[in-house]
């Protein structure tokens, strides 16, 4: 539902913003919440998040596969916590992406991404063309 999909999107948007937040303490120093009034949404008042939040999902940067992204380790985790307020636990980075429903391969419409001429549009087209040379 809208409403399920709106609690995801909320635990999954915080997990960003405290990620952006250590990057800057660690390469600045300066503790962002301290200084910009950030917002501070209580996840733990919003029923639609309580689910993620029992999995941990606010604790998790996955990697989506990408090798270049094992660095994100340096900033997420290495003993630091949950955000205060949140179901306390290590941050931890993911190897691969999140689990989801299921994707179904499907086949390709070039039509949905071409103009679809008719044939005699063409040929009018490729005519057209050749009288110019």
């Amino acid at each position: 539902t809208g409403r399920e999909v709106c609690g995801y999107l909320l635990v999954r948007g915080s997990v960003h913003a405290h990620a952006y937040a250590l990057a800057l303490k660690k390469l600045t120093g300066v503790e962002m919440e301290k200084m910009l009034p950030t917002p501070n949404i209580d996840l733990s008042k919003i029923p639609e998040s309580q689910k993620y939040l029992d999995e941990g999902s606010h604790r998790r940067l996955y990697t989506w596969g990408e090798e270049t992204y094992r660095e994100m380790a340096a900033v997420w985790g290495g003993g630091e916590q949950a955000l205060p307020g949140d179901p306390p636990g290590d941050l931890e980075v993911v190897s691969g992406h999140p689990d989801g429903g299921k994707i179904d391969e499907l086949k390709g419409a070039s039509s949905a991404f071409t103009t679809d001429y008719d044939p005699h549009e063409i040929f009018e087209i490729a005519s057209k063309l050749h009288a110019k040379l």
